[in-house]
């Protein structure tokens, strides 16, 4: 009887001993994991992961840490206009959350390209960019944690609203300050004003009815056929291959999938809106 209490007293203290020594490892690989994740983001907002980084520190456990990564295409032969846009506002994101004085490390920011990380890509079936996926501290990303391009925008302001439903996490998106702008309308303005000077004594094409209504008509015309969508998205006209060389009306191709481009659709539908109303103008004009 003595000796089997001493062998369950024996076997019980090294089976503690085990739990004590795997629970030290764990704090330690967490701890160093965090120190890393630490030590990228203080050289770049943005952390830039590769297959091998993404599965040891945003699928392997332990962690404690949310991750936003946007997956994207920025190589030139990609030509994914719209990505380059994403990855501007999301490094304004980061880089709010970066200086602000509530940053911590409950969150972090990073991007895998598909160049880099194409195998990333695949893990996850997944065949466009951008695409935004926040990967909480525990367990796998649900639905939700997908965000809504499409729906949304992928503005900064609208990236940190989404931060803070999946994180609680509030961010204050600081943009660095553009001049460009005011120094356009400055200039524009300047433009206009020393045209009506020196025409000063003549205003009156200020009051032409057919001016006006051609600069009505123009306005309407490029807002109906989508010139704001190619002004806002920033689409190249057609893609070339880099491996066969063949031009094709496509923006981005990823692991075979095809995003149509709407360019030359956009150019067709705006010579029709501009030719159409003529040619019915016209036949009236001649009927009547």
């Amino acid at each position: 009887m003595f000796w089997k209490v001493c062998c369950t007293l024996i076997f019980v203290l090294f089976f503690c001993h085990e739990l004590c020594d795997a629970q030290k490892k764990k704090e330690t690989l967490l701890s160093e994991k965090v120190s890393q994740m630490m030590d990228w983001t203080s050289k770049r907002s943005v952390i830039r992961m590769n297959g091998d980084k993404f599965r040891r520190f945003v699928k392997a456990p332990p962690r404690n840490y949310s991750v936003f990564i946007m997956f994207t295409a920025l190589q030139p032969q990609r030509q994914c206009g719209v990505c380059r846009q994403a990855d501007e506002e999301f490094q304004v994101l980061a880089n709010s959350w970066h200086y602000s004085s509530a940053f911590t490390n409950r969150i972090f920011f990073a991007s895998v390209d598909f160049d880099e990380g194409s195998d990333v890509f695949q893990m996850l079936n997944m065949n466009s960019a951008p695409t935004f996926i926040h990967f909480p501290p525990k367990g796998k990303p649900l639905r939700s944690d997908t965000y809504e391009l499409q729906v949304k925008g992928f503005s900064a302001e609208q990236l940190a609203r989404w931060v803070a439903d999946r994180s609680d996490v509030q961010i204050r998106v600081i943009r660095p300050p553009n001049y460009a702008g005011p120094l356009l309308l400055g200039f524009l303005l300047a433009v206009i004003g020393g045209l009506a000077y020196l025409r000063r004594n003549n205003l009156e094409f200020l009051f032409n009815n057919n001016a006006w209504a051609f600069s009505a008509l123009c306005f309407t015309l490029i807002m109906t056929s989508g010139q704001m969508w190619n002004h806002i998205r920033g689409p190249p006209y057609a893609h070339k291959n880099p491996n066969t060389g063949q031009v094709h009306n496509y923006t981005v191709e990823i692991n075979g999938s095809r995003h149509p481009n709407k360019v030359p659709d956009i150019h067709v539908l705006f010579t029709l809106n501009t030719h159409l109303p003529h040619l019915f103008l016209s036949n009236l004009t001649y009927s009547s």
